[in-house]
């Protein structure tokens, strides 16, 4: 099975299950904390985002834009990478003046660098050794001479879902062993604690209880 039909099929799997996704405490609790924890990071990588550029590896239906769109990036200078069909289409209802490189993120031609090459959760969907040698390397050359990868992806497996797979910390510093440096934090309280936790998220929120990292990897 190719790279391609196996994250058709993960995520056709997902629209069944999309309740799992949906909002509420958890969900909210998240995105706040991810939007908070990025903005600390970049705040002490760069001086001012104007003039920077982005590129979303996995964009999903663009929805983390307004992350970036919120610190102070152009909304000219976000470029979006995506797979499947519905979410390209979601991109461009969304942004329909930004550059979209639709297709397997690894194969596509760009020929342009950035100054932040992000993805979020798309390494875990991605099974195959090779694949993800592949796109590390993908990821790396898009990257300007000072360009930095933001990482955000999970590092436990779940046993209830086989169509995802763990990058863990030592996967990490291997995939980006030729980087200058990587800089980790562990957040996000685990789905299945917070998920019940609910509203009491910030009470559990613990190092020992979190399951993903948000990474800088300088090239």
């Amino acid at each position: 099975m190719s790279l391609d039909e196996q994250i058709i099929n993960q995520y056709s799997k997902r629209s069944v299950n999309s309740n799992l996704y949906a909002g509420g405490y958890y969900v909210d609790h998240v995105q706040k904390e991810i939007k908070e924890n990025i903005s600390k990071v970049l705040n002490k990588e760069f001086k001012e985002f104007g003039n920077l550029s982005l590129l979303e590896i996995g964009a999903g239906n663009g929805t983390n834009a307004e992350i970036f769109l919120n610190l102070g990036f152009k909304i000219e200078n976000i470029f979006f990478n995506e797979l499947l069909p519905e979410r390209i289409v979601a991109i461009k209802s969304n942004y329909p003046n930004n550059t979209i490189f639709e297709g397997n993120a690894i194969e596509i031609d760009i020929n342009q660098k950035f100054d932040i090459v992000f993805q979020s959760t798309v390494f875990t969907s991605i099974l195959n050794k090779v694949d993800r040698e592949k796109l590390t390397e993908k990821m790396l050359s898009l990257l300007k001479p000072n360009g930095i990868i933001l990482w955000y992806d999970f590092i436990y497996n779940n046993p209830k879902n086989k169509d995802v797979r763990k990058v863990d910390v030592k996967e990490l510093k291997l995939l980006f062993a030729k980087s200058s440096s990587i800089y980790y934090k562990k957040i996000t309280l685990a789905p299945p604690i917070g998920r019940k936790v609910k509203k009491f998220y910030k009470l559990f929120n613990i190092p020992f209880l979190r399951s993903h990292i948000l990474a800088i990897i300088k090239k």
